[in-house]
């Protein structure tokens, strides 16, 4: 009997694609790409051909993170509790998510040095049937990654040139309206109270202010302006009294948060600063302790539990439809004028 040599190769597996290497190879968006994988969305015949195509050849496989239709609980992500603009958003999305029987469960997550495995990570174990960012994603491809995996609605906080679904309100306008009515009250020498540029929603309030600044021909003045890395009382009480003892000449204050317009108002009372007779206050949220405090705060009101009810209303039609539209909601912001100005 003749020896028969059997020969076996031995090759190494290919790593499946990832949704960002279809769309490098097709020449498509990673949007367009999760749409024709997703069949959600409008995708043109040329198009869904071509991914499908690559999507056979080059082994994508969709991962595993969407739960069965049978799951009624949505999964909010909320960078931390010590924000209080965030429990009226809160309260909007519970009494949306009772209305149609779905549970909210609070995810705290990081704002940064995150990517598209973080959030996968954090989703896979349990059974979300859809996702409620208020958190800010780090940037459109990792939030079209998560989109295509789960229904995600950004609330607050949306990021710039987005197709994705989010609600919230232009900062930009909202910022000149504060810093207008403080210049049409004969002020000139206005600070800014602001967060880190790192967030959207403190570029365009800065851009907002510098707006209006130039409106009034008023010379914006970087030394004016503060950065506070956490809206967190103590630490921009104890910088903005500084501010104001090296800068007398500061005759208002236009802060980005109620908590830092709070924090000012107090800055001032230690040092004497009349407020408003010597020193306008202006904030940004209306949080209910801008009627608690005295003065009360003269602020920018966010219709924060409309911003949050409809995010709810939006992911739960996502939920519900596979190819529902995606949705941007722009909510009117409007100027409160109270004791502090």
């Amino acid at each position: 009997m003749a020896n028969t040599k059997v020969g076996i190769s031995m090759s190494r597996k290919r790593k499946p694609a990832s949704l960002s290497d279809i769309a490098a190879a097709s020449g498509y968006s990673i949007a367009t790409v999760s749409r024709a994988i997703s069949h959600r969305g409008s995708v043109s015949a040329v198009a869904q051909r071509t991914i499908d195509a690559l999507v056979a050849e080059m082994d994508y496989h969709v991962t595993n993170t969407r739960q069965p239709a049978k799951s009624t609980t949505i999964a909010v992500l909320i960078p931390n509790l010590s924000n209080p603009f965030n429990s009226s958003v809160l309260e909007g999305i519970q009494n949306a998510a009772n209305a149609h029987d779905l549970n909210v469960a609070l995810l705290m997550v990081k704002e940064t040095d995150t990517n598209i495995e973080y959030y996968l990570n954090m989703l896979k174990d349990a059974n979300y049937c859809g996702v409620i960012a208020l958190a800010a994603l780090p940037d459109n491809q990792t939030a079209y990654q998560l989109n295509h995996e789960i229904p995600v609605v950004m609330c607050s906080e949306y990021l710039e040139d987005t197709e994705m679904s989010y609600v919230g309100i232009n900062d930009d306008i909202a910022a000149q309206k504060a810093t207008d009515y403080l210049t049409r009250i004969g002020r000139r020498h206005i600070a800014l109270i602001n967060a880190t540029t790192n967030h959207k929603y403190a570029r365009e309030r800065e851009a907002g202010y510098k707006q209006a600044l130039r409106r009034a021909q008023l010379s914006f003045e970087a030394d004016l302006v503060l950065h506070i890395n956490s809206i967190r009382y103590n630490l921009a009480l104890s910088k903005v009294t500084d501010l104001l003892r090296t800068r007398t000449e500061i005759d208002a204050i236009f802060a980005t948060s109620d908590i830092f317009a709070i924090a000012a108002l107090e800055a001032a009372r230690h040092l004497g600063r009349r407020v408003p007779d010597e020193l306008s206050v202006v904030g940004f949220d209306n949080i209910f302790l801008a009627t608690v405090v005295s003065p009360k705060l003269t602020t920018i009101k966010q219709p924060a539990y409309e911003i949050g009810h409809e995010a709810c209303e939006i992911l739960r039609e996502k939920i519900a439809r596979k190819n529902a539209p995606e949705r941007h909601e722009v909510l009117e912001a409007s100027l409160l004028v109270r004791e502090s100005t």
